[in-house]
């Protein structure tokens, strides 16, 4: 009792008495996103249906993560026993450094009880038969609480290059709903510590739609020691974040790109190990794009976006829409897992080779 009373009296020195936003769960879209449609419909072919599947960027049986054999089909379940996630509302995927197989997802919202909190992160360990596996004392998908650190619309969840994780309380489907980011430190997921802030950051997208204060926001990435940011509206435009050198100072959002592409409203972004794919996702279809390597931050970003996707495709959900809103590539693979709202997990396997991706 002392240990943890210290480490929580530690936990709030470390951020200021700001008062949170404590206003109900958003409800009023976001009018910058009203009119917008999904630009593919189920049974859309590939962009480039001629692809071929490309390599792992590490062999199978080789990777500490490989699939033996054939990869997992979309959709396929890779929970024992069952496909179900504990809880709904998932939102948020990222696959630690420091821990292989593990990969980190949180809530979006959804009720709360002591055995399916939201002020949380839950963790998944995924082995080398595609089938998820205990990570404390028999249990498949633990959690543990994140102290100072309110969800009022967690929606993505990133690892920094110190392996820092970073909660991205950034969803705001009203436009005026207060955002924020939290930076915490990672425990062993074999444990029951918990995640401890280190950091809050208030933000606010600079361009909102008019009437608005802000903007919705789902996905986030962080590539060559920055973060971004996707908003979720037509196009999916990208923002850098400037992250301040103080505690609680407001984030400045650099606008980047947008997608020349037909891409709107994503809820995932994630990059391959080997930067020669970037991944978006919505509720129920993905695209995939080549990336060129040789390119860091806001260019490898501008020019991944400015082709057409080298492959996509839809979610095969049991549920009809999955609603998918967390996803991560699979380390030194190119197999992508994927988390949704209604409970269901998907391993996507290698999608076809980033080749004549510009029109």
């Amino acid at each position: 009792m002392i240990i943890a009373a210290a480490v929580l009296a530690t936990a709030v020195a470390l951020l200021s008495a700001t008062e949170y936003d404590s206003r109900p769960w958003p409800g009023k879209p976001d009018p910058a996103a009203v009119g917008t449609t999904d630009p593919g419909a189920p049974g859309d072919t590939p962009v480039s249906p001629a692809a071929q599947t490309a390599a792992p960027a590490t062999p199978y049986g080789q990777a500490p993560f490989a699939m033996p054999g054939m990869a997992a089909g979309a959709g396929q379940p890779i929970a024992i026993h069952t496909a179900d996630l504990p809880a709904n509302e998932a939102s948020g995927l990222a696959a630690s450094r420091r821990h292989p197989g593990v990969f980190y997802w949180l809530r979006d919202g959804g009720g709360a009880t002591t055995q399916r909190p939201r002020a949380a992160l839950w963790t998944i360990r995924l082995g080398e038969d595609a089938q998820s596996h205990p990570v404390r004392r028999g249990e498949n998908f633990p959690f543990a609480q994140v102290f100072e650190a309110p969800n009022a619309d967690w929606e993505d969840v990133v690892i920094d290059d110190d392996d820092n994780l970073w909660i991205g309380d950034i969803g705001a489907n009203d436009c005026v709903s207060k955002q924020y980011l939290y930076r915490t430190l990672e425990p062993d997921p074999d444990t029951d510590d918990p995640f401890m802030v280190t950091a809050k950051y208030p933000l606010a997208f600079p361009d909102p739609a008019p009437g608005c204060k802000t903007r919705n926001a789902e996905a986030m990435l962080w590539l060559d020691g920055e973060l971004y940011m996707f908003a979720k509206t037509a196009n999916s435009p990208v923002y850098r974040a400037v992250l301040p050198a103080e505690r609680n100072t407001p984030v400045t959002l650099l606008p980047v790109a947008k997608f020349d592409y037909n891409v709107n409203k994503i809820s995932v972004s994630t990059v391959s190990d080997d930067r020669t794919r970037l991944t978006l996702a919505g509720h129920s279809r993905y695209w995939v794009f080549a990336a060129d390597p040789e390119l860091t931050g806001d260019e490898f970003l501008r020019e991944a976006m400015s082709g057409k996707p080298v492959h996509t495709a839809t979610f095969a959900s049991a549920a009809g829409n999955a609603s998918v809103e967390g996803g991560s590539y699979v380390p030194g693979t190119h197999d992508l897992l994927f988390v949704a709202e209604n409970k269901e997990i998907f391993l996507v396997p290698d999608a076809p080779a980033p080749t004549s991706a510009r029109s």
